[in-house]
Parts: structure tokens; C-alpha cells; sequence
């Protein structure tokens, strides 16, 4: 597989900026095919998906933006509240035209793990942009507590004592059925994370089906094994499902916490089948399903538990 160098540009968000890694559709695209947004976990960056957009033999653009603290987007101020992430990213759809130059596309929104809480924000708040979601493994499916900051800075430190070549072959080792495709953008993400994030309280927010009763697109949830890694299980994964006015699918994929790299054939078919059934953006929405916010958090039940 051939990785094509993202372009790289900088969104001023109300937030702060937000840098963003673009992956053009080449010729071939279809002139009113979807752009794909695409939001990353905690701890990788927006050059995770390079391999993807090699997937997607470049039919599709793909846009991706760093979340605070990871890659080249500053960390915010105050406690890290996952739910803020939404502000830079719906800069970052606003700006389409100018990031990609793809205005007035329909856009399907992916979302991995954290990323995941991003994307279902993203498909909440603008309902007349966004036609579809793919969750890839998301957090916060149930409201168990996530694992512990001092937990992952502790790894990352370990991790990042060494070199990119160092980290290149804990990746191989520890994931042993990963392309090599996705071993360096993975490596060069962990050197990235801004690690004064996890010396903050971590609000990961509302759980996700109280997400998902607010996401009108059609929604598929791409969930691991948990005895392979994964961290949706069966239920937790008809749970969301349930939750998605606009009607969801479960996929379940002989992997773990990463379909895309585990499963990468299957995942890609999935997600290309989907890009290619989407089109024309929705009409414009007269109403919200309930009260939200400008970050698209329900107005009346702001949450504040940390997961």
C-alpha cells in the first residue's frame, strides 16, 4: 500500500486552531460524492487515517482533524472535556469549502473510540450536513469509567523513552495483525500527545446512546471482540442502536479495538458502501430533537461524569 501525504492546514476555531490532515479525491470522484470527516481516538492523531484514505483508493476526500492535545492542535484550557472537542471540529465542517474545497457536499462522519463521542456531537449539531456516522468501536457505550489518565501517561512515557523506530516495533509486536501500513502514522501519533492533558481531570461526558437520540442520519456501529481488545460488547452495542432515531446497524468484525486495522478489508468495504449511497446533503432541519447546545450537548442535561 502507497500512503499519499495529506495536505495540512490550520481552522482558527472558536476554541483555538485546529490542525487538520486533508486527503484529496482524485479525478475520478464523483463530483457530488460525500467528503468523510474523520475523528481519531485518544492518543492517536488525524494522520491515523492515512492508510484508510489508501483503502479508499482516494474516491472519496477525506478530512481529518487533530483533537486538543493530540497532534499539532494545542491543548485548551481548564479540565479536558471531551465534549468541547465538537467546537473545533464543527469550525472544521464550516470551513470545508475553504479546508478542501468541497462545499456543499453531504458528509458522512467516522469516528474511533473518543473520536467516536466527537463524530455523534458533530452529526448532532448539524443535522443538514451530516447524512450518515460510523462509530468505530466508541467510547462511553456504556458509562463505565475509562482507563485512568495516570495509567496512560505512565504507558505513553514508557513508550515515548525510546525512538520512532522503538515504538515501530512495539506496534509490530503488540499488534502482529496490523498492515505495516499503519504502524508509523500510529508511532509518530504517540510522540505527538500533549502529555500535560492527562495531569487534568478528564470529563468524558454524556454516555453514548444519550448521544445517539439526538443523531437523525442513519448511524452503523462497527464494534470489536472484547476477548480480542474491543470494548463494545454485543449488548452495549444493541443498546446504541436502539437509541438512533434515524436507525442504526450493528457490524461486528473478527478484531479488537480497532476494526479498521484489524479487520482493514472488511471495515473499508463497509464504509465505501456507505460513501457511495450518500449524495445530496439533507434538507434543512426546522428543529432539533431536543434543546442542544452550539456544541450539540442537550441543553437541559448537561453531564459532568468522568468516565
Amino acid at each position: 500500500m502507497v500512503l499519499v501525504l495529506p495536505l495540512t492546514v490550520t481552522v482558527q476555531a472558536p476554541d483555538g486552531p485546529v490542525r487538520v490532515r486533508v486527503w484529496p479525491a482524485d479525478d475520478r470522484a464523483p463530483l457530488a460524492g460525500p467528503v468523510l470527516l474523520a475523528c481519531h481516538g485518544w492518543t492517536d492523531s488525524a494522520e491515523v487515517f492515512a492508510p484508510l484514505a489508501a483503502r479508499l483508493r482516494r474516491r472519496w476526500t477525506v478530512v481529518a482533524p487533530d483533537a486538543p492535545a493530540h497532534g499539532g492542535t494545542p491543548l485548551r484550557d481548564g479540565d479536558y472535556v471531551v465534549a468541547e472537542h465538537a467546537t473545533s471540529v464543527l469550525a472544521v465542517v464550516a470551513a470545508l469549502p475553504q479546508v478542501a474545497g468541497v462545499g456543499g457536499r453531504p458528509v458522512v462522519a467516522l469516528g474511533h473510540s473518543m473520536g467516536a463521542l466527537t463524530a455523534a456531537r458533530v452529526a448532532a449539531a448539524r443535522p443538514d450536513v451530516v447524512r450518515a456516522l460510523v462509530l468505530e468501536d466508541p467510547a462511553r457505550s456504556t458509562p463505565r469509567r475509562a482507563t485512568s489518565t495516570a495509567r496512560m501517561r505512565a504507558w505513553l512515557t514508557g513508550l515515548r523513552a525510546g525512538s520512532h523506530e522503538d515504538r515501530v516495533a512495539w506496534a509490530r509486536a503488540n499488534h502482529p495483525d496490523w498492515p505495516r501500513a499503519e504502524l508509523a502514522p500510529w508511532a509518530r501519533s504517540k510522540a505527538e500527545v500533549d502529555l500535560a492533558h492527562l495531569d487534568r481531570a478528564v470529563d468524558w461526558g454524556e454516555p453514548l446512546p444519550a448521544l445517539l437520540a439526538d443523531v437523525p442520519c442513519p448511524t452503523l456501529v462497527v464494534r470489536g471482540e472484547p476477548a480480542r481488545g474491543g470494548i463494545v460488547s454485543a449488548t452495549a452495542a444493541r443498546r446504541a442502536a436502539a437509541a438512533c432515531p434515524g436507525g442504526a446497524e450493528v457490524l461486528t468484525l473478527d478484531a479488537g479495538h480497532c476494526p479498521r486495522r484489524e479487520a482493514p478489508r472488511a471495515f473499508a468495504q463497509a464504509l465505501a458502501a456507505i460513501l457511495s449511497a450518500t449524495r445530496q446533503p439533507r434538507p434543512p432541519v426546522a428543529a432539533p430533537l431536543r434543546p442542544r447546545d452550539p456544541l450539540g450537548r442537550p441543553a437541559a442535561r448537561a453531564s459532568h461524569a468522568t468516565r
